[in-house]
């Protein structure tokens, strides 16, 4: 007896939405099954197309031709193109991107490796009325924005190392995205001198220079960033209703005022090689700060004095200006022939606020132990953190058992006010890592 083919006895509206969920080389060969299934992909409104290292380049533009010729549906909604190698000269980026902005697409992605010739946007992609979600990754991807650029809907753009025309283009873009509220920008030796970004919608921003030229940000509705900058961020405008905050700023003397914009932040992380602009501020909403301390990045070009940029004495006073702080995190790469300078923590007249009433998880990531104000630092806190509920001193990676474990007994011998608390170290870690205690005690987790 015949098996019947119940799955095309669905309405077309059921059959589309399969494939939809299916890769589009996937939903284009079911063109073989039958007559109806020929008929059935040709209206999905998805391209989606990623190729892989066992194929050939332009095995994505021959579908993608393919695709466009005989694609009858009058609503592209998704079109995403990933390509890993370059393509050939017959390949028509703009043709594509020109043709899913035609039919209305609300989420476009290119995304290509650096290509032998600069790749033009066509014109309407400038005016589209539709886009949501915009994705353009390509070292060779030039944005000439026009003056009458307009981009209503958009909500998120992620723009990853392309090429922008001429200094104003990306504020023009900005300018005229009303909507957006994600963004995500990584520059790659592009001729911008000074990026800015003043944008009053704005969300979600996650920025990455590799290099010191000037870098504005005016967007007062922040609520979460993420930035990785060798230059100076003086230029950073505050940001009131900020929630989590991420800064890697490698400058060996930071400007302090950056971190004035991030005095409404609830979680933050910073990674700084000088730690001595986070004492004049004053951060009275803070609950989890995670502080990386790489230290500096090419020891044989150290200056005098560069000691003092190593010290964790500023942390105290940071500690003061943290009134509420629950989570503490730090993470301490200093090299050891650095000069060890000795904390003076003990002889402050005050305990901080947040250790007396508020600190109940605290975690040293790389403990190296031969610093004196490495133990110095753990001591004090361990000794005066009332409320704390989990310490964890986790000795670097690449100490020797023996060494771990020398490192631990001195850990376990320090005070710690607060009785109920769990000291966890290498010899427990394992548990720690796999239980509910990392759930709870992650910094935080960021959705860009």
């Amino acid at each position: 007896m015949p098996r019947m083919d119940r799955i095309s006895a669905l309405h077309d509206d059921l059959l589309l939405n399969i494939l939809f969920q299916v890769p589009t080389k996937d939903a284009m060969k079911t063109m073989v099954l039958s007559k109806r299934w020929g008929s059935v992909w040709m209206m999905v409104p998805k391209l989606e197309y990623k190729d892989t290292s066992k194929e050939r380049g332009k095995s994505v533009w021959r579908l993608v031709d393919k695709f466009l010729q005989l694609h009858k549906a009058p609503v592209l909604e998704s079109f995403h193109i990933q390509a890993r190698r370059q393509f050939t000269d017959d390949a028509d980026v703009g043709k594509c991107v020109s043709y899913a902005v035609d039919h209305n697409v609300r989420e476009l992605a290119i995304i290509l490796p650096s290509q032998p010739k600069l790749l033009l946007l066509p014109s309407n992609f400038y005016t589209s009325k539709t886009l949501v979600n915009l994705t353009l990754s390509c070292t060779t991807f030039v944005l000439d924005v026009p003056s009458l650029a307009c981009f209503p809907l958009l909500q998120t753009l992620a723009l990853v190392e392309v090429v922008f025309k001429d200094e104003c283009s990306h504020v023009r873009l900005l300018a005229n995205c009303p909507a957006l509220s994600n963004l995500r920008v990584s520059r790659y030796r592009d001729m911008v001198t000074r990026f800015t970004v003043k944008v009053p919608s704005l969300k979600s921003f996650t920025y990455m220079q590799g290099d010191a030229k000037p870098f504005v940000l005016d967007s007062p509705g922040l609520r979460h960033l993420r930035i990785f900058h060798l230059g100076d961020l003086g230029s950073i405008q505050n940001m009131p209703h900020l929630e989590e905050a991420d800064v890697s700023n490698w400058v060996a003397q930071p400007n302090d005022k950056f971190l004035r914009s991030f005095s409404s932040v609830r979680n933050l992380r910073l990674s700084l090689v000088n730690v001595a602009c986070c004492r004049a501020v004053n951060f009275s909403r803070l609950m989890k700060f995670k502080l990386h301390f790489p230290g500096p990045l090419n020891p044989a070009l150290m200056i005098p004095g560069c000691s003092e940029f190593c010290s964790l004495e500023p942390l105290m006073l940071f500690l003061h200006n943290s009134p509420i702080l629950k989570e503490l995190t730090i993470r301490y790469d200093v090299y050891d022939y650095i000069e060890d300078l000795p904390l003076s923590w003990n002889q402050q007249s005050s305990v901080p606020g947040c250790l007396s009433s508020h600190l109940e998880i605290f975690l040293w990531e790389t403990f190296g132990g031969k610093r004196r104000q490495e133990r110095d630092c753990v001591e004090y806190i361990l000794a005066n953190s009332k409320c704390l509920k989990t310490a964890t001193v986790l000795p670097l990676g690449h100490y020797n058992l023996k060494r771990k474990e020398k490192m631990v007994e001195d850990i376990k011998s320090m005070y710690r006010v607060s009785a109920l608390s769990q000291l966890i170290t290498h010899s427990d870690s394992t548990n720690y890592w796999n239980g509910n205690n990392l759930r709870n005690n992650i910094f935080f987790k960021m959705s860009f």
